[in-house]
């Protein structure tokens, strides 16, 4: 990957993630980031329906500690579920 896709500096923080979700998308490909049971949980999911809309088994999740270094790792692991996701479209 020579550029990340998804920069998401400035734009969330984990104080944010304690009380709501965030949702953003990258061309065809949906996130969601949340905190949930105590770990920040990374998410993808096709379009075109929005996350409520969307089959269990459409999305793909990952888990990684609630920390700032466990937040760029999130973001990091979104950037590389793009790089196969775009791969197969």
């Amino acid at each position: 990957m020579e550029q990340p896709y998804i920069v998401l500096k400035g734009q969330i923080s984990l104080d944010f993630l304690k009380k709501r979700n965030f949702t953003g998308s990258c061309k065809e490909m949906r996130y969601n980031l949340f905190i949930k049971d105590g770990q920040l949980t990374a998410a993808t999911y096709p379009q075109p329906y929005c996350w409520e809309c969307t089959p269990e088994e459409q999305k793909t999740y990952q888990t990684f500690e609630t920390s700032k270094e466990g937040l760029e790792e999130a973001i990091a692991w979104l950037n590389e579920a793009y790089e196969v996701y775009a791969a197969k479209v």
